[in-house]
């Protein structure tokens, strides 16, 4: 019988990221306030980096066929340009709002717009992967806590505005499309879901530890919150924690034997902006608790959306 849990892992995490767009970060205020960025900034952050983990660890024995990755890369690739295009409309909106400059459209053109970056570092990070293929176990594991550590570092020392006056380094930033990209962000957590034969079992042992590390990222989000450092794409816990859950998740006997459409998660991620429009269109008020209502609705259209285009899918097989 075949094990669902991975699949049902992947929609918990297109659902939060969802969450992730959703709620405010510097919006409200006192206790609902400091909620929402623990939610935004903390708890839904474990959403891409396991998206990523979970692509290295099903290629991890497929690194050394160049055919297989080719076609991998040339489908992400077709995903790329065809939901840019689809996005487009909603992008040229904003751009004539003045919602960003002319810079920030080009960067939107060239890294995806809003969550797309996540389709086009993918592919980057699998050429990277394909070029330390045949390093050591150690070797990468340096290369994997370096690029983080160096990506942490770079993005808080940006967010709580350190560097601010340094426009030649805010220019950098902003180039390389911030630390979440694929180089600090994409590459090393792919590097480790391939070596996840090497660090599972050990991993896993650490299990009792799963709701404290929780509770520390919890701690290290509130801190942020507390000296107003705007929000943060990668916490000094996520790689761990990231790694904990999906070898807790694909080591458990399997959750259920229903069948999980392997386009839901994916479906969910790519069309979620959309539901978020239309949602915001009808209910456009800001508070917390309508903050909540929302985000259940955006789920529900964006799996009506999903459902809608999986049809289409089926006969015209281009949009998962």
């Amino acid at each position: 019988m075949r094990n669902n849990n991975l699949d049902i892992l992947k929609v918990v995490m297109a659902f939060l990221v969802v969450a992730l767009h959703i709620f405010p970060v510097t919006k409200l205020k006192g206790f609902e306030g400091l909620l929402s960025y623990e939610i935004a900034s903390g708890i839904t952050r474990i959403a891409v980096p396991t998206f990523f983990l979970i692509s290295g660890y099903f290629l991890r024995n497929k690194l050394n066929d160049k055919a297989y990755l080719l076609k991998y890369l040339k489908r992400i690739l077709l995903l790329y340009v065809i939901w840019q295009i689809l996005y487009l409309p909603d992008l040229i909106r904003f751009y004539k709002l003045g919602w960003f400059s002319q810079f920030d459209m080009i960067l939107k053109l060239i890294y995806g717009y809003w969550h797309l970056w996540y389709l086009l570092a993918s592919v980057i990070a699998v050429g990277l992967l394909y070029l330390v293929r045949n390093s050591s176990v150690f070797s990468k594991w340096v290369l994997i806590i370096s690029l983080l550590t160096f990506g942490y570092i770079f993005q808080i020392l940006i967010q709580s505005d350190v560097l601010h006056r340094y426009l030649d380094i805010q220019f950098v930033y902003a180039v390389i499309g911030t630390t979440r990209n694929f180089l600090f962000f994409a590459f090393p957590m792919m590097l480790v879901g391939t070596l996840y034969d090497s660090w599972g079992p050990n991993v896993l042992k650490l299990k009792k530890y799963y709701i404290p590390l929780w509770i520390l990222l919890l701690v290290e989000v509130g801190l942020y919150y507390q000296f107003k450092v705007k929000a943060m794409d990668f916490l000094l816990f996520l790689p761990l924690l990231s790694m904990l859950t999906f070898s807790l998740v694909k080591e458990r006997a399997s959750i259920t034997d229903a069948p999980v459409s392997s386009t839901l998660s994916l479906g969910i991620y790519l069309i979620h902006p959309y539901a978020i429009r239309l949602v915001y269109e009808i209910l456009p008020q800001k508070t917390f608790g309508f903050v909540v209502v929302k985000y259940f609705l955006v789920c529900i259209t964006a799996i009506f959306f999903w459902w809608i285009l999986d049809k289409i899918n089926k006969r015209i097989p281009y949009f998962f």
